[in-house]
């Protein structure tokens, strides 16, 4: 699906407990596959959230808006092997990626807000305009002033699927960190950002999503939810300091 020359994908999220966990897991293993990335499909994921002043992406999805954006920079496994800089932006039901995959040097810069280093890239074209991300960023942050808010980890589980290309990710253990927006902080300090027991399933696929895959989600419906993994990590990092979120 395009809408305005970006490739879309529909995303479906829910709430669920361990219990739905292992039953959702024994029953997918049968027609979909682990991802072949980390061991048996699951790896530890930390991100850090980029917004303005005002918290314009929190608000913005607090207050429901359809369409909005978020800025953030990923590892893995806390390896600097591979860091990607994310652009996300939500259309309705569905969503659009734009990533690059940035140096540690480059990860710092912008950190502290120092984006000359994509002018120097736009103005050389060194890229060939290949690093939509950042050109993006680079934009949106003269705009709009970004700057590191909130770390968020969780431990990764996914499964897929060829037909519809689906996308399936079990995310536990959600947590906030707090004081500190370095992301190679082994040491970081988090605290929960959810009530135990409990994870996000989400779903994405392209155009179809397959009959069988269906059925397996529909004792799911009444747990669907818009929930982001952002604003749960901000809200919890305010409330651990007692404070309220803008």
């Amino acid at each position: 699906m395009q809408y305005k020359n970006r490739s879309l994908r529909h995303e479906l999220k829910y709430f669920i407990s361990f219990r739905d966990y292992y039953e959702l897991r024994t029953r997918a293993m049968v027609f979909m596959r682990h991802d072949e990335h980390g061991k048996e499909g699951k790896y530890f994921i930390r991100s850090l959230y980029l917004d303005d002043i005002m918290l314009s992406d929190y608000n913005q999805k607090m207050d429901g808006w359809n369409r909005r954006r978020k800025y953030r920079i990923r590892i893995y496994d806390l390896s600097d092997g591979i860091i990607k800089f994310e652009i996300k932006d939500k259309f309705d039901s569905c969503i659009s990626k734009v990533s690059d995959i940035i140096s540690v040097d480059e990860y710092y810069s912008i950190v502290q807000g120092d984006f000359s280093f994509v002018s120097d890239m736009i103005f050389s074209n060194s890229d060939n305009g290949g690093r939509r991300a950042l050109r993006m960023a680079f934009i949106d942050n003269a705009c709009r002033i970004l700057s590191p808010q909130v770390v968020v980890d969780y431990d990764r589980e996914v499964f897929i699927c060829d037909e519809g290309n689906v996308r399936m990710t079990f995310d536990m253990n959600l947590r906030a960190g707090l004081a500190s927006e370095d992301i190679f902080d082994p040491e970081l300090v988090t605290v929960p950002a959810y009530e135990e027991g409990c994870m996000i399933l989400e779903v994405k696929y392209d155009d179809y999503l397959p009959e069988y895959i269906k059925k397996l989600l529909k004792p799911l419906g009444r747990w669907q939810s818009s929930q982001s993994k952002y604003a749960m990590c901000c809200i919890a990092q305010a409330n651990y300091f007692g404070k309220d979120v803008y």
